[in-house]
């Protein structure tokens, strides 16, 4: 039992992750995490102002020490009060601070999700793009195999003097350039893997087939998250715009005041009682800012030009999001037929090659042709399989620019 252990302790990563599972783990990336940090800092600015506008006590206490006693002022005198303020009427910008911040928190909730689909989008077109080159890199090496296979055979042939040397020459040449390839594929390979780890912020070691995208009633289109974050911001802009307005506007205001004192005469005929030792003083209050050289109003317009400013990106953006849904749908519609098509192909190429093949090793044609039906057959398995893995990209990409999220789709 104790040679499993070390087995057991393997860290996970070590083992080939599903595009579920890489997607699962990117969405716990720094990035991720810093739009979550995002929507705790503004929902405690909302909270901060919410309590800003709550009833405030104040304590106070002081000793005052006085050089000349005289009846109304003690040598020594012990002082505490207590405070309390509270804001009833400020022109409605409570109200327009509430809406711009609870606008600011809601857009950070939208930004965490675009962020979301934003990486699963990228994460998935990695994982295709790795499945793709795995599928050139069995081609390729099948590739390299029938090669491999043909110069040998080459070789014998020319120990007997039955072909010559640039016959053998071509087919090493070729077989020199596949390994070339093949090894080009294998650092595509790794760039792969090394994209995906800066995503997931763990070390891949491969990646394991099988995963698709099941669009299911996705057929629909909403708005994206990225698009709700900048609708929510232009409400935000428009709320921090009224909340400048309302400081031309009069604020009313409450104050109560309770004191107590203790005063300590050294000469006693002082102490007659004149001074007070508890008072409660309450007052309701109103300012008006009548005149302020148009500081206010220019703060507003200030903001209603970022306002408008907002919106119109917004419409244009909106504009943009449903050209990008409809190009991804006629994509994904071409990526259907480009799999029949890259099917048929290969059925064609094979066969063709089959029968080239069997022609060249009988001697009835040269090894052109071969090496040219050799060249078709495994660039039409190399098409066919990207084509495949494509559609699944594309798929993708609708439930992006559709607003639906790609993880539930997988």
């Amino acid at each position: 039992m104790k040679a499993f252990i070390p087995l057991l302790c393997l860290p996970l990563f070590l083992y080939s992750q599903t595009l579920e599972e890489l997607v699962e783990i990117s969405h716990k990336n720094r990035v991720v995490e810093a739009a979550s940090f995002s929507i705790n800092a503004k929902e405690k600015a909302y909270e901060s102002t919410k309590s800003s506008y709550l009833p405030s006590i104040d304590l106070g206490a002081s000793y005052l020490n006085t050089y000349k006693e005289r009846a109304t002022s003690a040598k020594n005198t012990l002082k505490a009060s207590a405070k309390l303020q509270y804001i009833i009427y400020d022109g409605g910008k409570k109200d327009a601070l509430y809406e711009q911040l609870l606008y600011n928190v809601d857009a950070g909730k939208e930004n965490l999700e675009a962020v979301k689909n934003s990486i699963s989008l990228d994460v998935t077109r990695l994982y295709f793009a790795f499945l793709s080159l795995n599928a050139d890199k069995d081609a390729t090496n099948q590739e390299i195999k029938e090669l491999e296979a043909e110069l040998k055979r080459l070789e014998m042939f020319y120990t007997t003097g039955s072909v010559t040397r640039d016959e053998v020459d071509k087919i090493d040449s070729r077989l020199k350039n596949a390994n070339v390839v093949l090894n080009e594929i294998e650092l595509g390979l790794q760039k792969v893997l090394y994209t995906l780890e800066y995503y997931t912020t763990q070390e891949i070691q491969t990646i394991e087939s099988g995963s698709s995208v099941h669009l299911g009633d996705a057929q629909t289109s909403q708005t994206r998250p990225d698009i709700k974050v900048m609708e929510l911001e232009a409400q935000a802009l428009l709320s921090e715009a009224q909340s400048k307005k309302s400081e031309n506007l009069p604020t009313l205001y409450f104050d109560n005041t309770y004191s107590y004192s203790d005063y300590y005469f050294d000469d006693k005929s002082y102490d007659t009682g004149f001074l007070v030792t508890n008072q409660n003083v309450a007052s309701l209050n109103a300012s008006w800012n009548v005149f302020d050289f148009g500081a206010t109003t220019q703060a507003y317009e200030s903001k209603q030009y970022e306002y408008l400013a907002q919106k119109s990106t917004l419409e244009y953006e909106k504009n943009r999001a449903d050209i990008d849904y409809r190009l991804a749908k006629k994509e994904l519609e071409l990526s259907k037929q480009k799999i029949d098509a890259t099917n048929a192909t290969l059925d064609a190429a094979s066969a063709t090659y089959e029968l080239i093949k069997l022609k060249y090793q009988n001697g009835t044609i040269d090894n052109v042709a071969y090496l040219q039906a050799l060249s078709e057959k495994f660039s039409a398995q190399r098409g066919y399989e990207r084509a495949k893995n494509d559609c699944e990209v594309k798929k993708a990409e609708v439930l992006f620019y559709s607003g639906h999220t790609i993880k539930e789709y997988l």
